[in-house]
């Protein structure tokens, strides 16, 4: 009966090691199928909420009836549903740059970018360049007095922009783009009426000349030298100097969960469309910006000056995958903040314009609901522009200039 038990006790040993394996490898099987499902639900969700996106768009463009203003541009309503409304990466596991429609390695998608006026006078440009102007994402160039012009380049992340400057004064109307992105604005300086939307709009802003956050601006003595008017074109900010100091100022650095960037990006913009190799934005009888473009490339490169644009940091030249040129009345400033042939600039409402990508031009409408909005384009026959992904250029030029296109 001892020989029994122990032989029994042994079957059931032998049958406890052979059970044991078997049980590990199929809940390591379960588990793997479980973390696969899991997987598949998370990428049908974002599938989901793109073509969800697309359908509603989709919708808001169909339904998008034009009618006609006072000034003959074609108005459209106000379209808040139309907002890039998008998850942080794309099927292939890479992050989208919302202002670029281009991957990126990181999640930047909700970061608030950085919007820097920039200087973009003659005497401030010895050599036709501007620091960190090729690493823009987007960059407006804009009328101020004299028939001159100023530039509000914007970045996603600012952090591995290098010197940019030289950095120039606030305009009222340069203060409602940055807004527009939720933008933290750096600048040096102001005119009454662009301190004053600074404060009244709570706009997140780093002044040079009034000491406000001053510690990320240092003065390029290089630029300083030969120039009579020493102080307005001697001021830059860095990439790694603003990040150093960003976490001391207890801004809020990324979108609130409402925010949503009013842009869209494909890889063929403008499917049918008038010939643009050569495209001449004129601002002024004084001041004209030029694009090339380069059809291996697929890109414009700009001049202006007499001379390609560049960036002194590296000596690149500037270049756009986009060209956005909106008409808008400009006139000389009246009332609060008048003075030294200030211009003001309409912004609000709606206008025409040109869209000009891969060669090609076409007509555009433009509407902006509130200074606060993002402005938004459409075709002529209302559909909502999709930008080529890559950098683009908005110039924004009195109803009174033109740009021609060859």
């Amino acid at each position: 009966m001892k020989h029994e038990r122990l032989s029994m006790k042994i079957d059931f040993i032998k049958k406890i090691n052979r059970i044991i394996p078997l049980t590990l490898i199929t809940l390591i099987i379960v588990g793997i199928l479980v973390d696969f499902r899991a997987e598949m639900f998370d990428v049908s969700i974002s599938v989901d909420i793109r073509a969800d996106d697309v359908d509603r768009t989709a919708e808001a463009s169909s339904t998008n009836n034009l009618t006609e203003t006072a000034n003959g541009a074609k108005n459209t309503p106000v379209v808040s549903s139309i907002c890039n409304i998008r998850t942080a990466t794309t099927l292939h596991g890479l992050y989208i740059n919302p202002l670029t429609g281009l991957n990126t390695v990181n999640d930047i998608s909700r970061n608030r970018p950085v919007a820097v006026s920039v200087s973009n006078q003659r005497s401030a440009l010895p050599t036709n360049a501007t620091n960190g102007i090729s690493q823009a994402d987007i960059v407006y160039e804009v009328p101020v007095e004299a028939g001159g012009t100023r530039m509000v380049a914007l970045y996603q992340d600012f952090s591995g922009v290098g010197v940019v400057g030289s950095i120039r004064s606030a305009r009222h109307y340069t203060v409602e783009i940055a807004e527009a992105y939720d933008a933290m604005f750096i600048h040096a300086g102001g005119s009454p009426l662009g301190f004053r939307e600074i404060e009244n709009r709570n706009i997140s802003n780093f002044d040079e000349v009034t000491n406000r956050r001053a510690q990320i601006f240092r003065r390029d003595r290089n630029r300083i030298q030969g120039h009579t008017v020493q102080n307005y074109h001697s001021v830059t900010t860095s990439g790694s100097s603003f990040m150093q100091w960003l976490p001391t100022f207890g801004l809020r650095t990324t979108h609130d969960s409402t925010f949503r960037q009013a842009l869209f990006f494909t890889d063929n913009p403008i499917q049918a469309g008038s010939r643009a190799h050569n495209v001449n934005v004129r601002f002024s009888t004084g001041k004209s910006s030029t694009f090339t473009y380069n059809e291996m490339q697929n890109i414009y490169y700009m001049s202006q000056f007499g001379s390609q644009f560049t960036d002194a940091n590296n000596g690149s030249p500037v270049t756009f995958t986009n060209l956005l040129i909106l008409k808008t009345p400009v006139t000389d400033l009246e009332g609060y903040g008048a003075g030294a042939g200030r211009q003001d600039m309409n912004t609000v409402g709606s206008g025409t314009g040109y869209f000009v990508s891969g060669g090609r031009y076409t007509r555009i409408n433009w509407f902006r609901a509130d200074k606060s909005s993002q402005f938004v384009y459409t075709f002529e026959n209302g559909n909502v522009i999709e930008l080529g992904r890559g950098k683009t250029y908005i110039g924004i030029i009195p109803t009174d200039m033109s740009a021609s296109f060859n």
